[in-house]
């Protein structure tokens, strides 16, 4: 009866194990390197800023943040 179930859990494990390391590699995949995220990131800020959402303290603030990253 143990070996039963430590059967199934081996088999479980099996399957979760790599289904989490795929959807990580994916989701590594489809977000870019640090560098692509931070001007992706600071593009929308200069929108965000061109088109007066935000003010120039808050811009400054936020630009500071990013390329510290």
């Amino acid at each position: 009866m143990f070996e039963d179930q430590l059967l199934k859990v081996a088999t479980g494990l099996a399957f979760i194990v790599p289904g989490i390391f795929l959807l990580r590699w994916f989701l590594n995949r489809s977000s870019g390197s640090p560098e692509e995220w931070a001007e992706y990131h600071i593009r929308i800020l200069q929108q965000k800023h061109a088109s007066g959402e935000i003010d120039d303290e808050t811009y400054q603030t936020r630009l500071k943040e990013l390329q510290d990253e």
